[in-house]
This record gives C-alpha cells, sequence and structure tokens, in this order.
C-alpha cells in the first residue's frame, strides 16, 4: 500500500518525535515536510495511527493519504486528537 504523510507540527518537540517514529516504520522523507512509502503493510496502519496519536499536539496538523485501501482512496487527517477520513473510490 502507498502512503503519504504530510506534517505541519507547530511544536519543535512534536516534529523531532514524530519524524523519529515515522523513520522507524521505514517511511521516507521526500520533500519538505512530507513523507512516503510505497511498500507501508496495510497490516501496521492502526499501529502507525495509534502510535502518531501520542507525540502530536492539539495545534499540529497531520494529513496521511493512502491508496489502496479497501479499493479507494483515503485520506485520514487528525482534528481534535481523533483521526478522521475522508474516502474516494
Amino acid at each position: 500500500m502507498f502512503i503519504a504523510i504530510n506534517l505541519d507540527l507547530a511544536s519543535p518537540d512534536s516534529k523531532k518525535d514524530v519524524i523519529k517514529l515515522i523513520n522507524e516504520y521505514g517511511i521516507k522523507n521526500t520533500q519538505i515536510n512530507l513523507y512516503e512509502s510505497f511498500d507501508f503493510p496495510s497490516k501496521k496502519l492502526g499501529t502507525f495511527k495509534r502510535d502518531i496519536i501520542k507525540y502530536v499536539d492539539m495545534d499540529d496538523r497531520l494529513r496521511l493519504y493512502q491508496y489502496p485501501l479497501d479499493d479507494s482512496f483515503k485520506i485520514s487527517y487528525l482534528e481534535n486528537g481523533v483521526w478522521k477520513r475522508l474516502s474516494i473510490k
């Protein structure tokens, strides 16, 4: 599964911790504040989302693009510490 993560983190501490976590999952930095993986295992996605919530503040913005997931393109984003998702078939 392809995933891309766009980061807009307000706190330097959050940024450091989130980037460390992203690197632990094998996701590579491709541009400033953009990380991608072309072979991310879909079984680890839920764990990854739970792990990343531990390191973000309420001011931080994070958007996760996933394809394919359930035969559709998904955009997940954090809102008030809860993941929301838009699905495009």
